[in-house]
């Protein structure tokens, strides 16, 4: 038989969320996010087979065929900043994403059947906005970042439904389905001047964006396998997991700045298409008497090619009688491909009741120089997580935190240019010191029946 899983607590964190789909974190991808892998700082491939394995290794649900139902909660707090030289440091306003995560689990003769639902996306920026009656002084002086973007963010809600089979008693397989409801937030500034008749990046040419769109049937699926060779104290898990693009269509609401160029809407919408990343994971664990070591690869590929929004009905129009249509805007969310090795060492505390985990993460950049923005950066690096698991009869409580190190990168010219809708000149929107950081919480209660 498979091994049952000899109280694990973990922690995921890369920076997608509750498992390997993703982002998104489009976006940031936080890897498998439950209690338990966020106690393992993502390094819970193998040994989780709660709800986040529906989404990062189906195969993992087929370790016990006891029935069982798992809620829980988790806390995201993503933090963002930027630093320069000429203005004060500016960071990120929101606040911490509560997500729950609720699966059940039993089987069907011999085969073990579980349904999950989770937000596996959560990424968001909320920086400073400048009000569009703000004096152009104080938005020179406060909001560096404008053109670069003030809000960035992506949430992907997914349910999924899995089965597993064990074909012979070292190996199970396991494949999910799972559909996805996705929306999507940008918002930053356009500078609609001329060089040589305006100061370049003046805030009095400036016009406000604010693009929102959904797209509420994404499909996907995971595939995996566990082996558990019944001669070694070993287990080996593999896992992929991918989803349709995001094909999502929305609102944009446009205004600019007294004096700026006007702007002549007429049903103003926008649409993006954006390329949804395939993630494989590996995971390998080695079981000792009371410990257990356990270790994670996680790489998260995207398609070619810039995300860009379309936009329709707008037009803007300078006071020299020049006219331009506003119909795309790049992307800013981080869209590069990226991986990451995760560890973590469990050990029994208390025989039977407690068992304590700590976990460690090296993720690579999901976000490149030059064209990195506070709003849009992903830094990876590392990540420090503990987990304590407590169990009690049926009833099993789990409890783990995680914290991604600061780190910073530095964007030099020429930089990641403005938007301008004319072709009056433009200016590097991004330059400066930006630094991410990222906490993870997550505490789960898991009831079990024969």
């Amino acid at each position: 038989m498979l091994r049952r899983p000899i109280g694990v607590c973990a922690l995921g964190v890369t920076v997608t969320a509750l498992g390997a789909i993703a982002p998104a974190r489009a976006g940031v991808e936080v890897g498998t996010l439950s209690p338990r892998a966020i106690g393992h700082a993502g390094a819970a491939v193998a040994s989780d087979d709660g709800g986040a394995a529906v989404f990062a290794c189906p195969a993992a649900i087929a370790r016990r065929d006891t029935r069982r139902a798992q809620l829980a909660g988790l806390a995201i707090d993503d933090e963002a900043a930027l630093i320069t030289p000429d203005h004060p440091r500016v960071k990120d306003g929101g606040g911490a994403t509560v997500a729950p995560a609720v699966s059940a689990a039993g089987h069907l003769g011999p085969v073990v059947l579980a349904v999950a639902y989770a937000t596996t996306e959560a990424f968001h920026r909320d920086l400073p906005v400048a009000g569009l009656e703000l004096p152009a002084t104080d938005v020179a002086a406060r909001f560096p970042h404008r053109y670069a973007g003030s809000v960035a963010s992506v949430q992907r809600q997914t349910v999924g439904a899995a089965a597993a089979i064990r074909p012979t008693e070292w190996l199970a397989l396991g494949a999910a389905v799972t559909l996805a409801q996705v929306d999507l937030e940008e918002r930053r500034r356009l500078w609609a001047g001329f060089a040589g008749r305006d100061p370049l990046a003046q805030p009095t040419r400036d016009v406000d964006v604010d693009l929102t769109a959904g797209d509420g049937l994404v499909p996907g699926g995971a595939i995996g396998a566990l082996i558990a060779p019944l001669d070694a104290p070993l287990e080996l898990a593999l896992g992929a997991s991918w989803s349709d693009d995001v094909r999502a269509d929305g609102d944009a609401t446009v205004a600019a700045v007294a004096g700026a160029a006007q702007v002549a809407a007429v049903a103003p919408a926008t649409a993006i298409r954006l390329g949804s990343a395939l993630t494989a994971n590996l995971g390998v664990r080695w079981l000792g008497e009371r410990y257990a070591v356990e270790g994670a690869a996680t790489w998260t590929a995207y398609p070619t090619g810039a995300d860009a929004w379309s936009i329709t009905g707008v037009e803007l129009v300078d006071d020299s009688g020049a006219r331009a249509r506003l119909t795309r805007l790049p992307s800013r969310l981080p869209r590069r491909g990226h991986g990451a090795l995760a560890a973590a060492v469990d050990v029994e505390v208390i025989p039977g009741f407690a068992w304590l985990a700590l976990g460690y993460r090296w993720a690579t950049p999901a976000a490149a120089l030059p064209a990195l923005s506070t709003v849009g950066a992903d830094l990876g690096g590392h990540t420090l997580a503990a987990g304590l698991e407590l169990s009690a009869g049926d009833a099993t409580i789990t409890i783990g935190v995680a914290h991604q190190l600061s780190r910073q990168a530095t964007a030099r010219g020429p930089g990641l240019a403005l938007d301008n809708p004319f072709p009056g000149g433009v200016a590097p929107a991004n330059l400066g010191t930006h630094a991410t950081a990222l906490d993870l919480v997550g505490i789960g209660l898991e009831l079990s029946a024969p």
